[in-house]
């Protein structure tokens, strides 16, 4: 009994398997960087979202190295002068309404 006609019949699917075997690496390649970028804008994101209880709404200078600023510490807000030397705490703001929060507050009640 020959085995040469069953091994050419083979051939063609011998050839097809090696070729998405290539393509089999190439996709995991492309998985597996993709899933590692994910992992490090996630882990941007988070750093991001930790940072941002404290916030510079607005600055306005006010020449020779002197500025008088907001800031935002989680809900509460701060004016705040400073120059080159020091840095004083001149108001606390009142709660800033926003369009949002009006609205959110109006949804409650009914």
């Amino acid at each position: 009994m020959s085995t040469a006609p069953q091994i050419e019949r083979l051939q063609p699917v011998a050839d097809r398997a090696c070729s998405h075997r290539g393509t089999g690496d190439w996709v995991q390649a492309l998985l597996i960087r993709t899933w590692s970028a994910l992992k490090r804008i996630a882990h941007r994101v988070k750093v991001q979202q930790s940072r941002k209880s404290l916030r510079v709404c607005e600055s306005v200078s006010l020449g020779e190295k002197r500025f008088v600023a907001v800031v935002q510490v989680d809900e509460e807000r701060f004016l705040i002068g400073g120059s080159s030397g020091s840095l004083s705490l001149l108001s606390r703001l009142p709660e800033a309404k926003t369009f949002a929060a009006v609205l959110d507050r109006e949804a409650e009640k009914i």
